[in-house]
């Protein structure tokens, strides 16, 4: 859409081929229903994949100023909002109803004239001379001067993005660096999962590569029966897919008390000891974490549920605060395509100009997702969605 508005308003004429019943399905499911716009404290250097550079450069032609300034013109005013995370602010729509953001694109789309054909879903691109021939699945035929595959990438199929642009974009020679899913939950066989499902809680979650820390993030994170959800989990999962794939060993590392040193902390632990005294050993960690998680972590570290406080040892109480802080999940796989919010992979940045114009066959361009480009949560991928689909549609236009 954001593609079509940019052409259409540089006078060209533009028809939208949309494969599902409505356009840009995909937008309701973002920011948890409210749509996270964009991040007006984004950072280009955080996005991921081989198109990663070209990404950044194009942020210096359309970035978050320009998204709010857009979306305020087409009737969507912006708010915003500290992040998960504290470093940087996440920008939603005033109403916080992704359908508002789609149903704004929309209007803006037929204002300017652009044609749009629900339910027409493209087989095949040819390129006959000068011009495209388009064939929908339906029989349809369309001669286009110019194309911008906006598909998608394999994440959350149900919304229309099932990874056919790639099928689209291989006729023409294109090639693929592995669609993986990133930004969803991990996988893991620890038998610690379903003792601890269910609980949320603040901690810095450390990515370790073949024993090395890859990454870091902090914020909330959801233990499940499965394995490790939440804000930081999700930040690191392509990391953690793609080294996966590699066959090295992943584990996610978990600081529950990330404000303390690991001496502090026994320290903190040894007073708590003393005053508890004969209270019983489930008290001792009482206010630090969630009440759910103490059998566990007092089980790791060797102490009774149900012992007197005042008879728990100097090893075992420094063991407990290593646990604390400490607390590894090995990785063995992650949640597909329909469990995930975004694709690692796609057209490697070789294979398209600095424009988003094809190598392989000119007049030919990509936008958004099916680009080997992704960035974070907090905006950084529907950010990647407005300035792709800009630079795309105005350089089509021209």
């Amino acid at each position: 859409m954001m593609a079509a508005i940019t052409a259409a308003a540089a006078g060209a004429q533009v028809d939208i081929l949309e494969g599902g019943p409505v356009l840009g399905k995909k937008i309701l499911s973002t920011g948890n229903g409210r749509c996270n716009l964009t991040n007006s404290a984004l950072d280009p250097t955080l996005y991921q994949g081989s198109g990663a550079r070209i990404a950044a450069a194009l942020m210096k032609e359309f970035n978050a100023r320009d998204t709010i300034a857009f979306f305020d013109k087409i009737g969507i005013p912006t708010v915003a909002a500290a992040s998960a995370r504290g470093n940087d602010t996440w920008i939603y729509p005033a109403c916080k109803e992704a359908a508002a953001v789609r149903k704004a694109l929309e209007l803006e789309c037929e204002r300017l004239g652009t044609a749009i054909y629900p339910n027409h879903k493209v087989t095949s691109i040819e390129k006959i001379e000068k011009e495209f021939l388009i064939t929908t699945r339906e029989g349809v035929q369309f001669v286009s001067d110019r194309v911008i595959l906006t598909t998608g990438g394999k994440a959350c199929p149900k919304s229309g993005s099932d990874g056919s642009g790639y099928e689209l974009a291989a006729a023409f020679g294109h090639t693929l660096v592995t669609p993986l899913p990133a930004l969803g939950a991990l996988i893991s066989d620890s038998p610690l999962c379903p003792a601890l499902a269910g609980i949320r809680t603040d901690a810095i979650v450390s990515l370790i590569i073949n024993r090395s820390i890859a990454a870091q993030e902090a914020g909330e994170v959801q233990f499940t029966d499965y394995g490790l959800s939440g804000i930081p989990v999700f930040q690191l999962s392509s990391w953690a897919v793609r080294a996966l794939t590699e066959g090295k060993k992943v584990l996610m590392r978990i600081d529950l008390v990330p404000s303390l040193k690991l001496n502090d902390l026994y320290l903190r632990l040894s007073e708590r000891k003393v005053r508890r005294g004969l209270n019983e050993s489930g008290t001792l960690l009482l206010g630090l974490v969630p009440d759910k998680l103490v059998p566990s972590l007092l089980k790791l570290a060797g102490i009774r549920l149900h012992i007197p406080c005042s008879e728990i040892s100097r090893d075992a109480l420094m063991k407990l605060a290593y646990t604390l802080q400490n607390l590894e999940f090995e990785i063995n796989d992650a949640k597909d395509f329909d469990a995930c919010q975004v694709t690692s992979g796609g057209i490697p940045a070789s294979e398209v100009s600095l424009n988003l114009e094809s190598l392989k066959v000119r007049g030919l361009y990509f936008a958004g997702e099916i680009l080997d480009v992704d960035g974070p949560c907090g905006g950084y991928n529907l950010q990647w969605a407005w300035t792709s689909g800009y630079k795309a549609g105005s350089e089509a236009a021209r």
